[in-house]
């Protein structure tokens, strides 16, 4: 089986099952995430967006459902592997040379062989990962971030970047083993970033008005957020996060701040008073990529975004 095709495969069977084992597994993925990072200099709380975030409620209690746009997503991705099978160059190059590569972009971008349809990311980007978020103190971010790789590095804890090959081997024997009811030793891929406390809080503070803003004028609200973030290395990625997004979306706060978390309790109080759900169905629609709405076309999805939105007038 070629690259894409592991990929493919794996993330179809990951997505497939929805075992309280698999959740569990999850859960003990963002301790260990939320474990590290209390312990850095200058933390000031954490966050997690994205997968499993967004299926789950603020105590991370809830059922995973089958979300049919991942399991589209996957095919897709095998329907073009098979195509330019025989001519995907790029599954050498990332056997010899995707642990030495600085990240899988700089190389990867100008090179002439590479298919718009199956660049390396996006195909490594069909894999599960945690997405999680430190809040630093302003002054801190630069001896928090090396504590956090310093200490992951120690826990066998790595982004997708480090070694591409490695990463597709290890999430199908994650696959494998919750699909025989084994609780897996390795953990999933990273995706890890610090933001400093002055940015999220001035933040919080834009985020209600930038809804007014949108739906009253009918235009897209923008809040950029560019943390630093670990890949091989840590740096700012090429483009910003709009922060409205993950805010609306799935930005799961943890041990915040008391005037931070204030803030944020205020800002959904706000938010969840002034529009209803469809309201704000509206507004992630807007901005965000034609994936989400149609993951948001699993009938249960649409009701834990609905108890979401509810939990934050309480």
């Amino acid at each position: 089986m070629n690259i894409c095709m592991e990929v493919a495969d794996t993330s179809n069977r990951f997505e497939q099952n929805n075992s309280e084992l698999k959740k569990n597994y999850l859960l003990y993925n963002i301790r260990v995430i939320n474990k590290v990072m209390s312990s850095a200099p200058g933390y000031q709380g954490s966050f997690g967006t994205g997968y499993p975030f967004y299926v789950l409620d603020s105590n991370l209690e809830g059922n995973l459902p089958l979300i049919d746009e991942q399991i589209r997503y996957g095919n897709e991705l095998l329907k073009s592997a098979k195509e330019i099978e025989s001519q995907w160059r790029c599954a050498s190059c990332l056997s010899t040379n995707g642990k030495w590569m600085p990240d899988l972009k700089q190389i990867c971008k100008p090179c002439p062989q590479v298919n718009d349809d199956l660049k390396p990311r996006k195909v490594i980007n069909r894999l599960p990962d945690i997405d999680m978020w430190m809040v630093c103190a302003d002054d801190e971010v630069g001896n928090a971030s090396q504590f956090l790789s310093r200490t992951f590095d120690m826990l066998d804890m790595h982004t997708s970047d480090v070694d591409p090959v490695k990463t597709i081997k290890e999430i199908s024997k994650i696959t494998s083993d919750l699909e025989n009811g084994v609780m897996p030793s390795e953990m999933l891929p990273l995706d890890i970033h610090v933001i400093e406390y002055s940015k999220i809080s001035n933040l919080l503070d834009e985020v209600p008005f930038s809804i007014f803003d949108a739906i009253e004028n009918n235009i897209d609200p923008y809040l950029p957020i560019h943390p630093i973030s670990l890949r091989k290395t840590w740096q700012y990625d090429d483009t910003a996060y709009n922060f409205v997004l993950d805010y609306l979306l799935s930005m799961t706060p943890f041990r915040w701040e008391s005037t931070l978390n204030e803030k944020l309790m205020c800002s959904r109080d706000i938010i969840s008073e002034s529009f209803s759900v469809n309201n704000l169905f509206d507004v992630l629609y807007s901005i965000a990529p034609e994936s989400v709405e149609r993951r948001f076309e699993t009938p249960q999805l649409q009701k834990c975004y609905e108890r979401r939105v509810e939990s934050w007038k309480k």
